[in-house]
């Protein structure tokens, strides 16, 4: 897997609000210390279309901390954990 440090105007997926767009920019490496971390997240990221320059919307937080996180990219809705869309670094649309 192909990763690249993120853009200046990037910033994390979790970071966004419902309703806000962007384009990936980047996947960030899974902290492997982390007890019960998978060492293919980033992959399977990848993999399921979170791959640079793809753009993508939030459809919906969950009420209870924000998660999961409902992301349409391409033709496809996925609901990411938040510590999962913090992997991701987006290049926000301006409002």
């Amino acid at each position: 897997m192909k990763l690249h440090a993120p853009s200046l105007a990037s910033i994390s997926l979790d970071q966004l609000n419902v309703g806000d767009a962007g384009l990936v920019d980047c996947i960030h490496p899974v902290d492997h210390t982390l007890a019960g971390s998978d060492p293919h997240l980033g992959r399977r990221l990848m993999e399921i279309g979170f791959i640079p320059g793809e753009p993508l919307q939030v459809l919906h937080k969950g009420f209870m901390g924000g998660e999961p996180i409902a992301i349409r990219i391409g033709h496809s809705t996925f609901a990411l954990r938040r510590f999962e869309a913090a992997l991701i670094s987006v290049i926000p649309h301006p409002k």
